[in-house]
């Protein structure tokens, strides 16, 4: 069984990757709704061009949930170090 400074060890590193990836996670949604919008400029009046710029929104609102959920993990780590110090 892993110590509790190992366990936090873990955490922190959990924390760490969990917080760099919501970043990533959401400059990604970011861009892609600024594309989409730029697309969506250039194909007006194309039915499959107007199919193609609903499935990177639903993209971006993917990742904007994902780094959402990336900020959940890193908050409850952190819940869970503090609760495991005292």
């Amino acid at each position: 069984m892993p110590s509790i400074q190992e366990l936090i060890g873990t955490l922190q590193t959990i924390k760490q990757t969990s917080e760099e990836l919501s970043n990533m996670a959401s400059s990604a949604g970011h861009t892609l709704n600024s594309q989409a919008g730029a697309i969506g400029a250039l194909v007006r009046g194309s039915e499959s061009g107007q199919a193609a710029v609903q499935a990177v929104g639903v993209a971006a609102r993917s990742l904007t949930q994902a780094a959402a959920a990336m900020k959940t993990l890193g908050r409850t780590c952190d819940n869970y170090m503090n609760s495991a110090r005292k």
